[in-house]
């Protein structure tokens, strides 16, 4: 996994550097690519220039590649998403993860109220599997160590995840009953009931504030593992300027308008204009069988009004369109939207800064944008320890190919050199 996000991380700085050289180009003030010179007025090799150009000629378009470049990216995020739901996130679904001792240690802190205890142990269960998802996608991160891939995929990623997981919950709680198997490996795959926040099969004021309580903690929960903040949101500085990415996305969505509904007063169900704007998304059926499952508590002890069953009865269902009517609700497949290139390297931008302010101490670490590995070309046996002088001409390995001269080499170095 942590290979996948390496190169995935790689792809995206790719695609967001040539974007930028290919925009400066259009505008006249790119690099010097030509016979003669490169961005540094450093001759090239013609023999590379002719190689790579024979090699690329059927991609003379640079859109074509960058397009190219998104597919590689969105296929191998797909298969991180796949990775992480079904071998980190699926296993807590099932019963093994209820009954484990660790996650019951973490339940019994917390005080037996009730069906609180429930929504108590539901709450630190995905607490950790949420922690697991983080460390698998990175674990120097996660260990509050620096790493040199790019933060925001671990946030693109978790969002498909925690969409995934918001539309597994909504189906269980909606079940008949607690005892109710799943439906659907994919939209309806949790099989123990125990996982959940609530009781499934019932719905309650109680429950849905319980609920509610759930989603916020696990959204403060997300947004310390992962960084989601207000730095992380990016703006349009001028009307030229490509448009930056500012994260939308709003956790457990489905869960939360659920929550909403639970806690509505009883008799404020009857009226439509209220429904749609409390649950814009839930259709009638959908609506009738969370009342068909309300339990009075002591938040609302009353039972459900004949006024409320008659409305709900009396509502047109061509209405429904676009809602959701049915159970279990389709989890939508993995979507991919490309960071844009102007946002990747706003963020480089800003870890350079960082870097170069902490460059005077002794506390700067090694990235994967450090050029250490190039300085060991010149002399490769002194990065093992060994003194190159002590040995005849003979016995000395045979320098590499091209050696410092390889034009790739020249280039990266350039390239980083200008981003510090």
């Amino acid at each position: 996994m942590t290979r996948l996000t390496f190169w995935f991380s790689n792809l995206i700085l790719l695609r967001a550097i040539l974007s930028k050289e290919i925009k400066d180009i259009h505008h006249g003030v790119g690099s010097c690519i030509n016979s003669k010179c490169d961005a540094t007025g450093n001759t090239v090799h013609e023999e590379e220039k002719d190689k790579t150009e024979n090699q690329f000629h059927s991609w003379e378009d640079s859109k074509t590649f960058l397009v190219a470049l998104e597919k590689v990216e969105a296929w191998i995020f797909y298969r991180i998403v796949e990775s992480v739901w079904w071998q980190t996130l699926t296993p807590y679904m099932q019963s093994a993860a209820a009954k484990s001792s660790s996650s019951r240690k973490a339940y019994e802190r917390r005080p037996h109220v009730g069906d609180q205890d429930q929504g108590s142990f539901s709450i630190e269960l995905w607490k950790r599997a949420f922690k697991d998802a983080c460390e698998r996608l990175c674990p120097l991160r996660t260990g509050g160590h620096e790493c040199g891939c790019l933060a925001v995929i671990a946030r693109l990623v978790m969002e498909q995840l925690v969409s995934r997981l918001d539309v597994a919950m909504f189906n269980a709680i909606l079940r008949e009953s607690a005892e109710e198997m799943p439906m659907d490996p994919v939209s309806d795959p949790i099989s123990d009931s125990k996982v959940l926040p609530i009781p499934a099969g019932k719905s309650s004021f109680g429950a849905g504030a319980q609920l509610k309580n759930a989603v916020g903690d696990w959204s403060r929960w997300l947004s310390d593992l992962f960084s989601i903040d207000d730095s992380d949101s990016c703006e349009v500085s001028n009307e030229n300027d490509e448009p930056k990415c500012e994260s939308s996305f709003k956790p457990f969505l489905l869960l939360n308008v659920l929550s909403d509904l639970m806690m509505l007063p009883l008799d404020m169900l009857a009226d439509g204009s209220t429904r749609k704007e409390v649950c814009p998304r839930f259709g009638i059926s959908l609506i009738k069988r969370v009342v068909n499952n309300f339990v009075p508590d002591e938040f609302s002890p009353g039972p459900v009004p004949d006024a409320v069953f008659d409305a709900l009865n009396n509502e047109d269902i061509e209405d429904d369109q676009g809602a959701i009517t049915s159970l279990p609700c389709s989890a939508g497949s993995t979507f991919y939207a490309p960071p844009p290139a102007s946002s990747i390297l706003g963020m480089l931008q800003e870890v350079g800064t960082k870097t170069s302010l902490r460059s005077g101490s002794f506390g700067l670490k090694k990235l994967y944008t450090s050029d250490d590995e190039l300085d060991e070309l010149d002399a490769p046996l002194s990065a093992l320890g060994m003194d190159e002088s002590s040995f005849s001409s003979k016995e000395k390995f045979a320098p590499v190919k091209g050696g410092r001269k390889v034009v790739r080499y020249e280039l990266l170095r350039e390239a980083w050199k200008s981003s510090e």
